[in-house]
């Protein structure tokens, strides 16, 4: 349960992330991060420990997110820090799959057409117990981890824009920039290929109902990151970069 050591962090991951961009290595980067780290307070242990945690989170976009590298690029153009925090949580969803399990089932109980959803610790560690392994074994935590794991799955939400303060019940629809939804289009078209405008899986991550979407899909469409094609009398919305290839793809079948 890697959220009850390290939830979003994102000022941490940002350091990560512009350390890389100086650097071009993880053993650099490393170092840097716990000469940085000590100095400003923590053991070495306990900073090596969220390193890994963080490192390997960044690593697990594989094609669906941006690399490292990229990532730099976008974190630099996001207006705010709750964009910023926007683009490491895809990243968290992507290598957590405990968190992704819950934040799933919350959206599928709650219904995402709607501009507020129930969200107290004891709503999250409700959804917890309902998880089960492959062998149909639940989570073998105590119930103090488990109010732990739910108060971290708060913070990041609170990160994001979606609950407001620390007390709030309830989470609200957050804003969203271009950066954050270019990213979170990308979550959705490889999960869903030219299907994905459909059902944005991506969007509604990020707790945007469809009633969003169009605004949402004006807005990545005049940055120029995307384009709509047609094939097959079908509007295809892909990145720039991958549209001929996807179109390849659909002709060869």
């Amino acid at each position: 349960m890697s959220l009850t050591e390290a939830g979003l962090l994102p000022g941490r991951v940002g350091m990560i992330v512009r350390l890389y961009a100086e650097h071009h290595s993880w053993s650099a980067v490393k170092e840097k991060w716990h000469e940085e780290r000590i100095h400003e307070r923590g053991s070495r242990g306990s900073a090596q420990k969220i390193f890994r945690i963080l490192k390997r989170r960044l690593q697990s976009g594989g094609k669906r997110l941006p690399s490292v590298t990229d990532l730099h690029s976008l974190v630099q153009e996001c207006p705010t820090e709750q964009a910023k925090a926007q683009l490491f949580y895809f990243y968290l969803i992507r290598e957590d799959n405990l968190f992704r399990f819950v934040l799933h089932e919350v959206l599928r109980r709650q219904g995402t057409e709607r501009s507020e959803w129930h969200l107290t610790t004891g709503e999250i560690v409700s959804v917890l117990n309902q998880f089960e392994h492959e062998d149909g074994s639940g989570l073998q935590y105590a119930d103090s981890t488990l109010q732990r794991w739910g108060r971290g799955f708060r913070s990041v939400l609170r990160d994001i824009g979606v609950l407001k303060g620390p007390y709030d019940e309830n989470g609200v629809v957050p804003s969203v920039d271009e950066t954050p939804a270019h990213v979170g289009a990308l979550y959705s078209w490889h999960e869903d290929g030219k299907e994905w405008p459909d059902r944005p899986i991506g969007w509604l991550y990020l707790f945007q109902p469809p009633a969003h979407r169009e605004t949402l899909l004006d807005m990545i469409q005049s940055s120029g990151r995307w384009t709509t094609s047609r094939l097959r009398d079908q509007s295809v919305i892909a990145p720039a970069d991958r549209e001929e290839e996807s179109v390849r793809e659909e002709e060869s079948v």
